[in-house]
Parts: structure tokens; sequence; C-alpha cells
């Protein structure tokens, strides 16, 4: 089942606080993802992949060109979409996986990963089942559950922000260098973690610098090119 769909698309940002520069990021790019597949974008610094996922969360919009997410109520165009669409597509479709958690400072830890679940109506039990299994396959110690993260090391803060965001079952999972502050043996957890995404039927697109893990999650890999 096909679950996004690229035509052609294209990035410039315009530089307003440097006389109007025109920046090119993306030029005429096409692919498709289907449902249990892991796509891996990669290239230089600056050819446009983080700018590109932040598109298919629709923080960006294409110039041109669209982006199609597939879900169970339809297909919506990212480029054309109402805002209204693009709310609903996070809230039950897209789950995002950034580089940096931002969260609001005092709220712990639990209540961060809980939020999820308790916005989809799911029983209180089951919360607290599926975010005691996701902390503890995480090793993230218990002591840690109930304080807010802020204080946290940065590889602790990464898992929170994992476990946040994987706590659902996203149909589309889009990962920013999820791993770059963990160690090699969480890095091998969260590799555990997409691929139970992707044998559930999730499609995946990721971008991931560490060239073992990258090779070792990608069923396919897309180079970008810096666009002159």
């Amino acid at each position: 089942m096909r679950r996004i769909t690229v035509t052609e698309v294209s990035k410039t940002f315009t530089l307003h606080n440097q006389g109007g520069t025109k920046l090119p990021v993306l030029d005429r790019m096409s692919f498709h993802v289907d449902a249990g597949e892991c796509v891996v974008l990669y290239g230089p610094s600056g050819c446009g992949k983080s700018t590109f996922l932040k598109m298919l969360f629709g923080n960006y919009l294409a110039d041109q060109g669209s982006i199609e997410i597939h879900s169970e109520e339809g297909v919506v165009d990212l480029v054309r979409a109402h805002p209204h669409e693009v709310l609903t597509l996070r809230q039950q479709t897209l789950g995002f996986v950034s580089q940096f958690l931002r969260v609001i400072p005092r709220i712990s830890t639990w209540d961060l990963v809980c939020d999820p679940l308790k916005r989809q109506g799911i029983d209180p039990t089951e919360i607290d089942e599926r975010v005691a299994h996701m902390l503890k396959r995480l090793n993230l110690p218990e002591s840690l559950w109930h304080l807010a993260p802020a204080t946290f090391s940065g590889g602790e803060q990464q898992r929170v922000n994992i476990a946040r965001s994987l706590i659902l079952d996203y149909p589309i999972v889009l990962l920013d260098e999820p791993t770059a502050s963990l160690d090699a043996a969480n890095r091998e957890v969260v590799a555990g973690l997409i691929a139970d995404a992707g044998e559930r039927g999730a499609a995946l697109v990721g971008i991931f610098h560490d060239d073992t893990l990258r090779s070792h999650v990608a069923d396919r890999l897309i180079h970008l090119e810096a666009v002159a």
C-alpha cells in the first residue's frame, strides 16, 4: 500500500534579511514510500534532507510539485492542504522524531510520553502498560520517569523524545537523526523500534549519519545533492 507520493517537489528559501537572496534547496524531487518500507535520505550537509522531512510534516511549504499523504481517510496533498488537514494528519498519521526535545520545562517524562495516548482516548490501564514498556525498552531508569527531562543528559532527553514520538502506532514515521546523542547500545534499541514499526506496516523516512545504522534499517537509499 502506498503511503507517501512525492512528485516534482522544489523548494527555495528567500533570505529577506539579506537583500532577498534566493537559496535553492530542492529541485524536482520525486519518490514514493510504501507501507512497511524504510527510506533513508543521505547526502552532503546543506542538500535539503532535514528541510524535506519538515516538508513531509507540513512545517515547510513546497514551491511546486505535490506531497501526497495516503491515510485511511483518503489522500491529502500537503502542498495544497488546509491547516486543519495538516493538524489532523499530525494527530493521526504522521509521527516525527526530531533531533531535539522541546517541552514545557516542568512536565514529567511520564506525562510527556502519556500525552499522545491520552489524546487518542486510550484506556488508562493500557496507557500505563505501554508507557512503562517503552521507557524500560529505551533504558530510562524508573527514577527518572516522574522527573522533568529538562535537566537530563542529551542522550536521556533524546530517548524521551523517541518514546513520545513512537508510543503511538503512526502509519508514517519521520526520523531526523534520532540516534545522534545515543550510545551504541541504545542505537541498537532504536534500530529495533524502527524494525518493529516497519513490521506492523508503517512507512518510514529517515536521516541517519551513522553509516552502520543507516545500512541496517534502510530498505532503500535516496541520495540528495546540493542544488547549485
